[in-house]
């Protein structure tokens, strides 16, 4: 006997979004509810109701997830569903450099770093810096290389400039500000003779925090001058050119968002500022957008 799966039928509010193809619609829901169903779905509906493949644009967070889609979207549909644009934001930006070369100021022979290469190239780096707060107490800068990584990718996924960056540091009050807090009580303490070991503690951890920010900075703009000098580019540096290209001319952002008129976003929770300028310039004419997520994630 063939072992048949059952067949899984939408509920009303799944059903509600399938069907509500044109104007915005947010899907939240939790781990295991039926969200990449629910787009895949949808996607169906539109192509039975004729709706042309190559004006739907899905995007997903990840290389697997989209890949996951496009198998279980041509299984269920077919052939046609080939036809739907399925991809991870970075690898649908490459698509855009790759299609349209004299829009974007490359050198030739560039090419997408990888990991390793990323982590050889940030060693360099520290070389060069030499930190005097990425340290451990042995004096060991490398160990911070992940973590200094994540710097980098926070910075540019959010496109912060350096006067952003530094203005932030000066005026947040999880920055400067608790740390006029901590000096204003640490001279209180030093009058009265009460400067106890766990105050001292959370106080040199502060000063640290901000110190380490500020070199951060400097790290960061010396790792990406050499990246650039290497003729390499990451996944933030693709989305962030093409922002930059549609910012500037408007009649190539109309060329290529008007080849879609159906946006889906998955993993919505997961969406940077560098992404969401992405979708919202895309999707600014049209407003044929649904993105899907999990706000317990976010």
């Amino acid at each position: 006997m063939n072992d048949l799966k059952p067949v899984i039928n939408p509920n009303t509010k799944q059903m509600e979004c399938i069907r509500t193809v044109n104007g915005p619609v947010m899907v939240l829901a939790g781990p295991g509810t039926g969200k990449t169903f629910t787009i895949i779905q949808r996607i169906k509906y539109m192509l039975q109701e004729c709706i042309n493949p190559t004006s739907i644009l899905c995007l997903t967070y990840s290389e697997a997830a989209a890949n996951e889609m496009k198998a279980r979207l041509v299984k269920e549909i077919g052939t046609i569903a080939s036809a739907v644009t399925i991809n991870t934001y970075h690898a649908f930006c490459n698509d855009i450099i790759k299609q349209y070369p004299n829009e974007f100021e490359l050198l030739d022979g560039v090419s997408l770093v990888d990991e390793i290469t990323k982590q050889s190239i940030m060693k360099e780096t520290l070389e060069e810096v030499k930190p005097e707060v990425y340290r451990t107490k042995w004096g060991d800068a490398f160990y911070f290389i992940p973590e200094l990584l994540k710097v980098v990718d926070e910075i540019k996924s959010n496109q912060v400039t350096k006067e952003e960056y530094f203005n932030t540091l000066k005026t947040h009050p999880a920055w400067q500000g608790k740390m006029d807090e901590l000096i204003a009580e640490y001279n209180q303490r030093e009058q009265k003779g009460k400067l106890v070991k766990t105050f001292l503690n959370n106080f040199e951890s502060h000063k640290k925090k901000m110190a380490k920010a500020k070199e951060a900075w400097d790290i960061y703009e010396k790792y990406d001058i050499k990246l650039k000098q290497k003729n390499f580019i990451d996944f933030n540096d693709m989305i962030n050119m093409v922002l930059e290209v549609f910012d500037s001319n408007e009649d190539f952002l109309k060329k290529v968002s008007s080849k879609y008129r159906y946006f889906l976003v998955d993993e919505y929770q997961d969406t940077n500022y560098a992404q969401y300028m992405l979708v919202k310039l895309l999707t600014d004419k049209s407003r044929n957008l649904c993105v899907v997520g999990d706000d317990d994630q976010s």
